[in-house]
Formats: structure tokens, sequence, C-alpha cells
């Protein structure tokens, strides 16, 4: 406790059941001829600073590898947040942490990013096929209790090859082995953290906890351990109605979300 009587937040690690978590696994050619007949327009004219934000990701994205959406979707995720701050990865982060009600109205605000972007890291992934031990620094504090327990992070989450990537704080890292997350370097705007990218439906296990305290030279206040256990998605194909069919955005409540 500080001196003026604050406590400092801890933050739950979980299964976060109330994030975006849709993989679009089976429908995510219905799901890409949605986004671009309805949603990214639609976005574009509704959802604050969107509209500058994609037409310069298209404009200044890798295009080579994916295809421009795709890339386009990598570039604006890890674009400098002071840019666009209504379009930035904190904002959008934000709202896919508590969205999964919105998402299932129509009234979620980022259903074009969200979509492009886990589209980009399921292809890159495909590419490489292989489970990859990653690291993830913070400056925040989590639940201690969760030893042996199943979690996932809630959105989609930046690690890094180089554990010793400077910045980001040492008070509570993750090494991770993560088996959905992909290498998005190469069309990041920051090449030189050698991103890799975890989907919000991705589960781990923690499988360790360690403190300074216990090993004194760790490289982090405290290092959570994770291994990949599975993958769930709640949301799964929601905006997809049987047969195919695609769901319009509810336009009524969706201006200003």
């Amino acid at each position: 406790m500080s001196m003026s009587g604050s406590i400092e937040e801890v933050y739950p690690l979980n299964m976060a059941e109330n994030s975006v978590d849709d993989s679009y696994e089976g429908c995510r050619e219905a799901m890409n001829d949605l986004v671009l007949s309805e949603y990214i327009e639609y976005e574009k004219k509704n959802t604050p600073g969107f509209a500058f934000a994609w037409e310069n990701a298209l404009k200044n994205c890798n295009k080579d590898g994916l295809n421009i959406n795709q890339s386009a979707a990598i570039y604006l995720y890890t674009e400098d947040c002071n840019v666009n701050i209504d379009c930035s990865f904190m904002e959008f982060n934000r709202a896919t942490r508590s969205g999964s009600a919105l998402y299932k109205t129509g009234e979620f605000k980022f259903y074009t990013e969200f979509f492009f972007l886990t589209d980009a890291i399921q292809q890159l992934n495909q590419k490489r096929r292989v489970c990859e031990t990653v690291y993830r620094k913070t400056k925040d504090r989590y639940d201690r209790d969760v030893f042996n327990k199943t979690i996932r992070f809630g959105s989609f989450t930046s690690s890094s090859l180089d554990r010793d990537f400077k910045g980001f704080g040492k008070e509570s890292c993750f090494q991770i082995k993560t088996c959905l997350g992909a290498e998005i370097y190469n069309y990041s705007v920051f090449q030189e953290e050698r991103e890799v990218l975890i989907p919000p439906y991705e589960v781990f296990r923690v499988t360790g906890i360690k403190t300074k305290q216990e090993v004194p030279d760790l490289w982090c206040n405290v290092v959570y351990e994770l291994e990949h256990v599975g993958n769930k998605s709640n949301l799964k194909c929601n905006r997809i109605v049987p047969g195919s069919s695609a769901l319009q955005p509810h336009c009524e409540t969706y201006i200003g979300k």
C-alpha cells in the first residue's frame, strides 16, 4: 500500500470468458465476404479514426507474402499508439477483452481489424507449423494463485523471440510455449522487436511461477511459465448464420460504441 492508501491493481489470469475470441473455424470465406461487403465500409463511416487508420495501413504495409488486408491489419495493430489513439492496439485490445456481448449483437466496432488480424496469424502459423517459446514483459502485477490453472490472455497478445529485448517492464513476465501464435515482425512497424502475436483463443496451462525472492538472478520480479494446451473459441462463427448467410451490422446501436 502506498502512502496515499491506494492499492496497486492486481490483474486476474483466467479464461477471459467475456472476450472476443472468434477463430472463424469453418466460416473463414463467409466471414471474409461479410467483412468486405458490409463491415469495412460501415466501420470507415462509424468507428472513430478507422477510415484514416485503415487507408494509412494499406498504403504503408508490407505487400509480400500475405494479402493486402492481412498485412494492413498487422501494420495497424503494431503502429505507434499515439498516431491514431481511437484505433490503436490499446483501444483495440480494450474492446476485445470485454467485447463478447457486443460482438454477438453486431455492436463491436472492430470486426474488420479482428478478422483480418486473426486471418493473418492463422496463415503465418500454417506456414511454420511449429511451437515456439516466446517472452512477454509487463509493468503490471497479476494474480499468483494460478499454478496448474488454464488461462487465455483475452486479447491479441504481443510477445518476442528475444527474452532480453529492452523495454516493456520487468514486474510480471511470461515465458510462453505458443503453438497458435505467429511471427509477425516482417509485417510490423517495429521489426526489431521480433514480435510473435498470440491469438485470444489460445489456451495455456500455468506450469510454473518463479519470483526474484526465490531466484535472485531471475530476469523479472515474477515469471509465469505457460504451456500450450489447446484452443477455445466461444464465439466461433457467431456472425455467420447457418447456411453461411451473413449477418449485417446492428446499425441502430453500433454507432459510437
